[in-house]
C-alpha cells in the first residue's frame, strides 16, 4: 500500500468500496500529497495557487458582480418603467372618469333646480342629461353610468341610466356609504353587477365604480346620487399588455387588499396578507422585498395600490449562462497554472528545504559559547548568489552575533531590572522623610518640644533599622516593626487619638516582603482618614496565608476615598505607572511589588466614605533564604 501511486490507489478504492466516505477519500488525497512533496512545497503550492486563485476569482467575482448588476439593474428598470408607464395609463383613466363625474355634477345641480319648475322645464332637462350620458358613455367608452332620483321624481324608473334611490341596493350601496361624501367621489369595486339587456347580453359584469351624492343637510335625505361604472376587464387587459412576455405580473388593489383587476387572473377578487399591505402603506423606497420577489407600488389617484411584482428568478435567470461561462474560463485557468507551478516549486523548495534543517538545528542552550555554527552549502562563486543563498549566508552570522551578544543582553535586562528597583527604592524615602521632618517642624512651632524630641528619637531608630536591613526584601516581622516605629510617631503629631491592631497569622512573618511597603498606606490611613467627622481613628493591620500567597490587609475607620479618587487610584494601580503629583507612595509600592523578582504582587482598594478603607496587598510567599539570590543594593 505504501509504495503504490495515487491513482491506482485511489482506483483500487473507489472499486472496492464504491460507498467510501467522501470525508476519508480527502484525507488519503492529502497524505498522498504530503509523502510526494516536502512540506515547503506543499505550502509553496498552497501559496503560488492562492497568488493565482485569489486574483483570478476576484476578477471574475468583479465581472460576474458588474455583469449580473448590469442584467439585475436592466431587468429591474425595464419592470420599473412598465408599471410607471402603466401607473400613467391608469391615473388617466381615473381621472378621466374623475372627470366625466364633475361634469355630471353640475348637470345633476341643473336637474335638481328644474325639479322645482314647471314639468315641461324638467322633462327637457332630464332629457338633455339622457343625451349628455350617451355622449360620455361613447365619448370615454365608460361602461355604463346610473343616476338615482328620489322616487317621487319624473323618469326615476326609467330603466336604463335613471333608478329610484329606494334601488340602491342594485349596485350594493347603502345610503350610509354616500352620506358623508360631500363633493368628493367614492371609489367601490363591486362583483357581477347586473346591467339592462341592452347594454349587455351577460347582464352581470364586475365593476369599479365611481360614485358621487348630494345630501340634503337640512331634510337629512339623499337628494340624488350617480355612479360611473368601468369594467375590470379593462383594467386587467391594460395590465396584461403592460407586462406580456414577461413573468412579472401587475395588479390593482384596494386599501383594505381585495385584488380588483390583475394581469393574472387567478388573482382576482383574492386579499392580499395584512403583512404586505403594511409594507406598502410604509415603503418609502421605489421597491422591496417580500417573499420571492420584488414589489414595486405607486399609489393611484383614487388612493388604490397599483402593484408591480417581479419574481426573484426572473431577474436573475439572466445571468446563469453568464455565470457558466466565468466559471468554466476560471476552471481553465486555474489547471493550466497549476501544471505550471509544480515546475517552479520543485527546484526552490529543495535548497529552502536545506536551510530549514540549518535553522532547525540551531537552539538556544546554555552552552552557546562552545556551540558550533552550521554552515549552508551555497555556490563558489559568491556573484552567483541569490536571495536564498544571501539568506544561508545571513543566517551563519546571525548564529556568531547571537552567541556573542546573548549574555551581554540577559545581563544587561538583569541590572536593568535592579536599577528600576533601587531608583523607585530612593525615591520612598525622601517622600517619607519630607512628611516627617515636617511633623516635627509643627510639633516645635507649637511648643511642643518633647514631642519633637521624641519623633526624632524614633526617628533615628526607625532609619537605623532600615539602613540596617540593607537588602531590597526584608522579613515581614521586620517591616511590621519599620511600621510600628512610624506609627508611633504619628501618635505622637496627632494628641494620642490614633490607635492600632496587628494581627498575624503563626509564621507568617517569617516570609519575605519589599521593604517600605507598609508605611505608604500607614500615612495615607492617618493623613487622609482624620476629618472632623473622624477625628479618632483605628488602623487593623492583618496578614494571612493564601493560596501559596501572602495576603496583608489594612483597613481604617477613617473618611475613606471619594467615589471619583477611587476610580482613579484603581486606574492608576492597574496600569502600574506613577504619579509623581497624585498617590506616589500607593502607585510606587504597586510597580515594585509587581515585579517577578519581589513576588508579582498586586494591590486592591475598597472604601465606603466615612465608614471604612480597606487596602488587600497580595504577593507571593518567598522564603528567607531567597534574600541570597537577589540583586545587592548599590552602596554610595
Amino acid at each position: 500500500m505504501k509504495n503504490q501511486d495515487f491513482p491506482t490507489f485511489y482506483l483500487n478504492s473507489i472499486a472496492g468500496r464504491p460507498a467510501i466516505c467522501m470525508g476519508i477519500i480527502m484525507k488519503k488525497i492529502i497524505r498522498w500529497f504530503r509523502r510526494l512533496f516536502p512540506r515547503f512545497q506543499t505550502k509553496l503550492l498552497i501559496a503560488f495557487l492562492l497568488c493565482t486563485v485569489i486574483p483570478l476569482g476576484i476578477i471574475s467575482f468583479v465581472s460576474y458582480s458588474v455583469s449580473r448588476s448590469i442584467a439585475w439593474d436592466k431587468t429591474m428598470d425595464a419592470s420599473i418603467l412598465a408599471g410607471d408607464q402603466l401607473h400613467v395609463q391608469l391615473s388617466a383613466r381615473i381621472r378621466q372618469a374623475e372627470n366625466v363625474a364633475d361634469a355630471l355634477q353640475f348637470k345633476m345641480y341643473t336637474l335638481e333646480s328644474a325639479n322645482e319648475q314647471k314639468l315641461s322645464t324638467y322633462m327637457d332637462t332630464i332629457t338633455q342629461l339622457r343625451n349628455d350620458i350617451s355622449l360620455y358613455l361613447s365619448t370615454f367608452d365608460i361602461y355604463q353610468i346610473c343616476v338615482f332620483l328620489k322616487d317621487e321624481n319624473f323618469g326615476s324608473n326609467e330603466g336604463l341610466y335613471f333608478y329610484p334611490l329606494s334601488r340602491l341596493d342594485l349596485l350594493g350601496v347603502s345610503r350610509q356609504d354616500l352620506e358623508s361624501l360631500g363633493a368628493s367621489s367614492l371609489w367601490l369595486y363591486r362583483l357581477q353587477i347586473e346591467t339592462p339587456f341592452i347594454l349587455s347580453s351577460n347582464k352581470k359584469t364586475d365593476s369599479i365604480i365611481c360614485s358621487r351624492a348630494l345630501f340634503n343637510q337640512g331634510s337629512g335625505q339623499l337628494d340624488y346620487a350617480y355612479f360611473i361604472l368601468m369594467d375590470t376587464a379593462e383594467f386587467s387587459n391594460m395590465l396584461t399588455t403592460a407586462f406580456a412576455n414577461t413573468d412579472t405580473c401587475g395588479y390593482l388593489a384596494m386599501p383594505d387588499g381585495t385584488v380588483i383587476a390583475s394581469s393574472d387572473p387567478a388573482l382576482y377578487s383574492r386579499k392580499l396578507s395584512p403583512d404586505l399591505m403594511q409594507r406598502l402603506s410604509d415603503c418609502k423606497t421605489p421597491y422591496f422585498f417580500y417573499e420571492g420577489s420584488y414589489i414595486h407600488a405607486a399609489v393611484l389617484d383614487n388612493g388604490w395600490y397599483q402593484i408591480t411584482d417581479i419574481p426573484k428568478s426572473y431577474v436573475t435567470g439572466s445571468t446563469v449562462v453568464l455565470l457558466r461561462t466565468i466559471l468554466i474560463a476560471l476552471l481553465s485557468a486555474l489547471s493550466v497554472t497549476v501544471l505550471v507551478i509544480l515546475l517552479i516549486s520543485r527546484n526552490l523548495s529543495v535548497r529552502i528545504h536545506t536551510l530549514s534543517e540549518a535553522m532547525e538545528a540551531f537552539r538556544l542552550n546554555p552552552n552557546l559559547p562552545s556551540y558550533e555554527p552550521l554552515t549552508v552549502p551555497k555556490p563558489d562563486d559568491p556573484s552567483l548568489y541569490d536571495e536564498i543563498d544571501m539568506l544561508g549566508l545571513t543566517f551563519e552570522q546571525m548564529q556568531a552575533a547571537i552567541q556573542n551578544n546573548l549574555k551581554s543582553i540577559l545581563e544587561l535586562s538583569l541590572t536593568e531590572e535592579r536599577l528600576k528597583y533601587q531608583l523607585l527604592q530612593s525615591q520612598i524615602n525622601p517622600h517619607f522623610l519630607y512628611n516627617i521632618l515636617g511633623s516635627v517642624k509643627t510639633c516645635q512651632s507649637l511648643g511642643k518640644l518633647d514631642v519633637a524630641d521624641r519623633m526624632i528619637s524614633d526617628l533615628t531608630r526607625f532609619y537605623r533599622l532600615t539602613l540596617h536591613k540593607s537588602n531590597d526584601l526584608i522579613l515581614l516581622r521586620d517591616e511590621l516593626e519599620i511600621a510600628t516605629l512610624y506609627l508611633n510617631m504619628e501618635k505622637l503629631c496627632h494628641n494620642n487619638n490614633l490607635d492600632w491592631e496587628i494581627r498575624l497569622e503563626s509564621g507568617i512573618e517569617n516570609f519575605l516582603i519589599c521593604k517600605f511597603t507598609l508605611q505608604p498606606f500607614l500615612e495615607n490611613c492617618i493623613l487622609h482618614g482624620i476629618s472632623a467627622q473622624t477625628p479618632n481613628i483605628r488602623i487593623q493591620i492583618s496578614a494571612v496565608y493564601g493560596d501559596d500567597t501572602v495576603i496583608i490587609k489594612i483597613s481604617d475607620n477613617g473618611a475613606g476615598i471619594p467615589a471619583e479618587k477611587l476610580k482613579e487610584l484603581r486606574q492608576s494601580l492597574k496600569s502600574r505607572t506613577v504619579n509623581y503629583e497624585k498617590h506616589f507612595g500607593v502607585c510606587n509600592v504597586n510597580t515594585r511589588i509587581s515585579s517577578e523578582h519581589y513576588g508579582s504582587g498586586h494591590i486592591e482598594i475598597e472604601s465606603i466614605p466615612y465608614k471604612y478603607t480597606c487596602i488587600r496587598i497580595e504577593f507571593a510567599q518567598m522564603e528567607g533564604d531567597q534574600i541570597i539570590g537577589l540583586p545587592e543594593r548599590i552602596e554610595n
